[in-house]
């Protein structure tokens, strides 16, 4: 009898914290796309009107951007707070492309690139590469967005080995 109280009890208690998983995470992509809403909304204020990309970059601070075109069909890049404020507005032509960034870590020979995406740190528009290297490490690569100046560059170990 006793067995089966403590089952009981133990399904209880997992319910309860799958429950509260569930909750948290429906909170935090709530928040998620309240604030991608909020950024589209701004960025539209700014003349982009036909979105096709929003993510959001976190690093020292949380940036959402939104990317689209104008009215005259420039692909245009917002930068904007998680809070709303849009910090800055470019035509993607005024910066590197997302291949030339890309091609930045080719020296370092990746073993695989993550990802490639814009965001933002201390006011300075940036491409953040985040690639596997050949140490097998996570590594971080940034360059400026204007003109592909090397901004900085770090690496986390993978696994236990590392």
């Amino acid at each position: 009898m006793n067995v089966k109280k403590i089952v009981i009890a133990f399904v209880c208690v997992l319910f309860a914290a799958l429950f509260l998983y569930i909750d948290a995470y429906s909170d935090a992509i709530s928040s998620k796309n309240e604030s991608e809403q909020r950024a589209m909304k701004q960025a539209e204020k700014k003349g982009i009107i036909h979105i096709t990309d929003v993510y959001t970059y976190r690093g020292s601070d949380v940036y959402i951007i939104v990317i689209g075109k104008n009215d005259k069909d420039e692909q245009m890049i917002a930068w904007v707070t998680e809070k709303g404020r849009v910090v800055d507005v470019r035509k993607a032509s005024e910066g590197i492309t997302k291949q030339q960034a890309q091609s930045s870590i080719k020296p370092y020979h990746p073993k695989e690139v993550v990802s490639v995406k814009l965001g933002m740190e201390k006011g300075v528009p940036l491409w953040e590469i985040t690639y596997i290297d050949e140490r097998d490490r996570y590594s971080f690569y940034y360059v400026r967005f204007e003109d592909g100046t090397f901004l900085k560059r770090y690496h986390f170990a993978r696994g236990k080995d590392s």
